[in-house]
């Protein structure tokens, strides 16, 4: 269900899971969102990278953004649970802010975030290689958040048919010959939305799925 309900079943299944509010769980979710900003700044940067000689300027850059980030991080969180219109009482409010003094989870989960999207990256650079080529680091962070973007921009369940369109149409805007990019992009969705996506059923099946399910469509 990811990109098309994706969150609001996550939402559910904690809260049914382990039996804590709606509100908690909800909260639970984005505040793993806001841990990926790390990293796709992180991303950006190297995407920038492609395109200039410039790595010192940029790494102050990134630096700074992220120095900028941490001090602001409570309004940050505010602002997003103001956004999404959580309804948290004062008390669970002060302890999602207080996360923030846990710096070893914090770190964690932007490091696990970074792992993510990580991986993300080496799976576009595996698949280019068994094709015979070798793209660099930084083109691929460009490819990575067209993907997210696409993603994010997709209306049809799993993005199918926007997210191919968008990936093909970047590869060969970048002068990568079209039968390559198609190739590129039809393993690449093989892989990151058919195969996650039986991985994904069979998990949520054996997690107690079916009673989920039955929660998501009663409300």
């Amino acid at each position: 269900m990811s990109r098309s309900g994706g969150e609001i079943l996550r939402i559910t299944w904690i809260a049914k899971k382990h039996k804590i509010p709606v509100a908690i769980s909800t909260v639970s979710i984005l505040y793993e969102r806001i841990l990926e900003i790390f990293p796709i700044i992180f991303l950006a940067v190297m995407g920038i990278a492609y395109f200039t000689q410039h790595m010192l300027l940029l790494t102050l850059s990134l630096f700074f953004v992220a120095i900028i980030i941490w001090f602001k991080w409570e309004k940050i969180v505010v602002l997003s649970v103001k956004l999404f219109k959580i309804e948290l009482s004062r008390e669970e409010l002060i302890n999602l802010l207080s996360l923030k003094k846990r710096t070893s989870l914090t770190m964690m989960g932007i490091g696990l975030s970074f792992a993510v999207w990580l991986l993300d990256v080496m799976r576009l650079k595996l698949i280019a290689l068994a094709f015979g080529w070798n793209p660099s680091i930084e083109f691929l962070a460009i490819v990575s958040l067209a993907n997210l973007i696409f993603g994010l921009m997709a209306f049809t369940p799993g993005g199918i048919g926007i997210v191919e369109g968008g990936l093909i149409g970047t590869l060969t805007y970048f002068g990568i010959p079209s039968t390559l990019a198609v190739s590129i992009t039809l393993i690449e969705r093989f892989i990151s939305y058919v195969i996650s996506s039986i991985v994904g059923f069979v998990t949520l099946v054996v997690s107690g799925g079916s009673e989920i399910w039955r929660a998501l469509k009663s409300h």
